[in-house]
């Protein structure tokens, strides 16, 4: 088993009132990539801000690398973390490239060939002023400042909204570097599902303050499936993994969120044979999750 380097128990937050996070628990490893989905509103950004120690929880704990999140974390481990939060907060006033040597004097590690190379290839204009760039290019800005010293944890909020779709696979090519290096861990949330698709290597889906999926990805396509029953030919009320069913015209659809062989036989003993079962894609299970 690799390394934690993150564990989260029974997390709750509230604001006004409002449960965002109700319970949540997970444990991440070194080497992992996790892809965090969920609608607008579902606790996302909290969860994110809440584990890194910006949002304190009202109950529940976060662990990083063996320490208490919550509380103030020591010089050492916030120096093993990257983060890219959804709005940024850089210095209007500084040019890029100032704002990268001020954020590089923090680390003794930041790789200066790796910045180079990442801002010829995103054609960051460093020598503007940070308030006269596009939201795209302070995107950019905000991301170099995130992998100049090689975080063994990076945690990406919304990374690449603001990107146009050529820097999003030029973002993502690095990503994927990142990620081979199997001691590193990338945490990120997205509402593109095709991005997720490609670098992710295991999924979170929020709902109702809480991760009403976590699997890998190459598991989860494997479990949920669509069935769709012959025309007049109803189901039981209760099937194994039975998520949801539907009818559209004349047939009966099924959503299973734990498909097996055990299913299979299930259904075809209480429904008779004929029937055609749909793997869906993930942004299928997002939506039928939401149905």
């Amino acid at each position: 088993m690799s390394t934690e380097t993150i564990n989260i128990s029974k997390l709750g937050k509230s604001f006004d009132g409002n449960s965002v996070l109700k319970g949540v628990s997970a444990a991440v490893h070194a080497g992992e990539v996790i892809g965090v989905l969920g609608l607008n509103g579902a606790g996302k950004t909290t969860l994110l801000e809440t584990l890194l120690g910006f949002c304190v929880p009202d109950s529940g704990c976060v662990r990083l690398f063996g320490r208490n999140s919550v509380h103030a974390l020591d010089t050492a481990t916030k120096a093993r973390i990257g983060f890219v939060p959804q709005c940024d907060e850089l210095v209007e006033s500084m040019h890029g490239q100032q704002y990268l040597d001020l954020i590089a004097g923090f680390y003794p590690t930041w790789n200066l060939a790796l910045i180079k190379r990442l801002t010829d290839e995103w054609t960051v204009p460093l020598n503007l002023k940070i308030n006269k760039l596009s939201v795209g290019q302070r995107q950019k800005l905000s991301i170099l400042a995130a992998l100049g010293h090689e975080p063994e944890l990076l945690v990406l909020d919304e990374p690449v909204a603001s990107l146009d779709p050529l820097a999003r696979r030029q973002f993502l090519k690095e990503l994927i570097n990142i990620s081979a290096a199997r001691d590193r861990t990338i945490l990120f949330s997205t509402h593109i599902v095709s991005d997720l698709e490609r670098i992710a290597s295991r999924v979170w889906l929020i709902k109702d303050g809480d991760i009403a999926i976590d699997t890998e990805l190459d598991s989860i396509k494997e479990h949920y499936v669509r069935v769709h029953l012959p025309p007049g030919v109803s189901a039981p009320a209760s099937l194994p993994g039975l998520l949801s069913r539907r009818q559209e015209q004349s047939s009966t659809i099924l959503v299973f969120n734990h498909w097996s062989e055990a299913t299979c036989t299930a259904v075809e003993k209480t429904c008779g044979p004929g029937f055609n079962v749909e793997v869906l894609a993930l942004e299928e299970i997002f939506l039928e999750l939401h149905a």
